[in-house]
């Protein structure tokens, strides 16, 4: 058996006390968790395909712990509303009230579908439609709703309508589109963006009820109205729209793509 001397035992516990006192300060000097990024809201506005909109970016959350934690959804999107009834639901009110009591980062609208009538102003003066009266007063409600969204320095993006079934709708879908894309510049704010409406992906654009799926399996995505879409259609408009809504975070100083890498297999 080897005896270790007193001096030997003694220098040992000097040796190990100096070698816990060099790493006691960098246990202390090390960065403690970092913060919790700060939640992004995005609110919903304008009619039921802003609610379908609205619903498709729920499902997604819902399929990211990354971006569910980053991101709060504000649904305030009213079925039949739309632009021209400034006598009943106007949107441009109710934009500023949700601005105000919720301050959303961003905005994302969409409207028209219930707007093929005339305006009737809160004072019951009306504007026929069709006529280029219509179009002239519709693009400045359309401008005033966008500086309503802007007004506490928010982001806005208006969403372009897609192909519709019938002729007279799709004419006048195609029509609102242009307005929309007018109003967005001439709100003359980077915060503001127009963004081109969902395609099936046909050169011409024509109306396909059935798409293939994740699966490759035709599946419906519009709905029997030739108007909106089903889940599955909403969330394929939402695919397409999606990097626009990551683009106007962006520029706000908040790079969620960055922040959830994209998740093979989720969408």
């Amino acid at each position: 058996m080897i005896l270790f001397s007193t001096v030997s035992r003694r220098g040992l516990i000097a040796s190990a006390l100096a070698a816990f006192a060099a790493i006691a300060p960098a246990r202390a000097e090390a960065p403690a968790h970092a913060e919790a990024p700060a939640l992004l809201h995005i609110a919903f506005v304008g009619d039921s395909m802003a609610d379908g909109l609205w619903g498709a970016m729920f499902r997604r959350l819902g399929k990211d712990k990354c971006l569910a934690e980053r991101i709060r959804l504000i649904r305030k999107a009213k079925n039949g509303t739309g632009l021209t009834r400034l006598d009943g639901f106007n949107w441009i009110d109710e934009i500023g009230k949700i601005v105000d009591e919720s301050h959303p980062d961003l905005v994302v609208g969409s409207f028209g579908i219930n707007d093929r009538q005339g305006i009737v102003e809160k004072d019951k003066r009306a504007v026929a439609y069709p006529s280029p009266a219509f179009d002239t007063r519709y693009q400045a409600i359309v401008v005033e709703a966008i500086h309503a969204a802007l007004a506490q320095g928010g982001s806005i993006m208006i969403v372009g309508l897609p192909i519709m079934l019938e002729d007279d709708a799709n004419a006048d879908a195609q029509a609102k589109n242009k307005i929309f894309e007018a109003a967005v510049k001439e709100a003359g704010s980077d915060k503001a963006s127009y963004v081109q409406p969902w395609t099936s992906g046909a050169n011409p654009e024509v109306y396909k009820p059935y798409l293939p799926n994740a699966r490759g399996a035709m599946a419906l995505v519009r709905a029997a109205d030739g108007i909106h879409f089903t889940t599955l259609g909403y969330d394929m408009v939402m695919e397409a729209i999606y990097p626009s809504v990551l683009a106007s975070l962006k520029a706000r100083g908040r790079d969620v793509a960055a922040e959830c890498p994209p998740r093979v297999g989720v969408r």
